[in-house]
């Protein structure tokens, strides 16, 4: 009988060591900068809460304005976060994970956001300089809402969820059949890249809040964790 209980025991070990661990980060791991044209924002952080108060003209076009809280990370990684509240500032103010390749205005990225108005989505920047894009959005979701951002090599997946357990691809068909918003985009950037939320009012020179929280991520992000685990395994079980 013994023996029965500890093969039991290692089975069920072994098998948790399998399952890849989504972590809280480090709150001393938390930068934040205003990028592009903006006053100053703040960012307060007490335990897993993030308030971010920003202004900025958009996350769009050529240019970023926008407030940003984030840290420096290496190679493939997934982030989850939910988006407790928006301020409507706008009705385009935007929060959501975002990865980007530096804080220049115009730098390449990925970012699955939420408005007040127009729902939840990913858009991305795929160089220097270029228009983010594209345009097609919907009303399915608003604050709050749970979001997630999955980077494998140079593709960039994105995911929702409404209670932080049962999650759908991010695919947006616009209103009036204007198009489709895809839920995976590929984006090329360097293996060394910053990964965090960002936050704009989408008027300048007035601020709005967001407040975040449950921010985890995937144990290959710098952080103390076991155990690691396949990236592409679980999101493979998630797609389907």
């Amino acid at each position: 009988m013994k023996s029965r209980v500890l093969l039991s025991l290692v089975t069920v070990i072994s098998i948790m060591m399998l399952v890849p661990a989504l972590i809280a980060f480090a709150v001393d791991e938390w930068q934040s900068a205003d990028i592009g044209n903006t006053a100053k924002g703040s960012t307060e952080i007490k335990g897993e809460k993030i308030t971010i108060v920003a202004n900025g003209a958009d996350i769009w076009g050529t240019a970023d304005a926008c407030r940003y809280v984030y840290r420096k990370v290496t190679g493939d990684f997934e982030m989850s976060a939910r988006i407790v509240s928006l301020e409507r500032a706008n009705e385009w103010s935007k929060v959501g994970i975002m990865a980007r390749q530096n804080l220049d205005p115009g730098s390449q990225h990925t970012f699955v956001n939420v408005t007040p108005d127009h729902g939840l989505k990913m858009i991305h920047r795929d160089t220097p300089g270029a228009n983010t894009g594209p345009s097609p959005w919907a009303k399915n979701f608003e604050a709050p809402v749970w979001m997630r951002l999955v980077r494998k090599g140079n593709e960039f997946s994105s995911f929702s969820s409404k209670d932080g357990k049962n999650w759908k691809p991010t695919d947006v068909v616009g209103v009036d059949g204007d198009g489709i918003t895809p839920s995976v985009a590929e984006v090329k950037m360097e293996n060394n890249i910053l990964l965090g939320i960002a936050h704009t009012s989408h008027v300048a020179g007035v601020l709005g809040t967001a407040v975040i929280d449950n921010i985890t991520g995937s144990p290959n992000l710098g952080l103390p964790v076991e155990p690691a685990g396949s990236i592409a395994t679980v999101w493979g079980e998630i797609k389907r």
